[in-house]
């Protein structure tokens, strides 16, 4: 039994030893913290980073197959043949720029 304002030395942890254990698990915390931090801001960049690279990607695809088409087309509208006008029937009406 305890008495009222009696102190067991053999239970009790001196004043200095209890703030390094809470000096210890304050820094502890705040390692955690600043490790999950970091780890947060490595995510993001690599999300970043990826959907830069999908839109890069996408907008090349893009860009190519419409280049790709556009010269295909110049080089119809530009071809030296003659244009045949054909009536309903398919016979032949008139031959255009000869």
């Amino acid at each position: 039994m305890r008495r009222k304002g009696s102190r067991r030395f053999e239970d009790d942890e001196p004043k200095a030893v209890k703030e390094m254990k809470k000096n210890k698990k304050i820094e502890e915390n705040s390692k955690r913290r600043k490790s999950t931090k970091k780890e947060k801001k490595k995510k993001r960049k690599k999300i970043i980073l990826s959907v830069i690279i999908v839109f890069i990607l996408i907008l090349g695809i893009t860009l190519g197959v419409s280049g790709h088409t556009w010269i295909t087309l110049a080089k119809d509208m530009v071809s030296n043949e003659s244009s045949i006008v054909i009536d309903i029937e398919g016979n032949t009406i008139a031959k255009l720029r000869r």
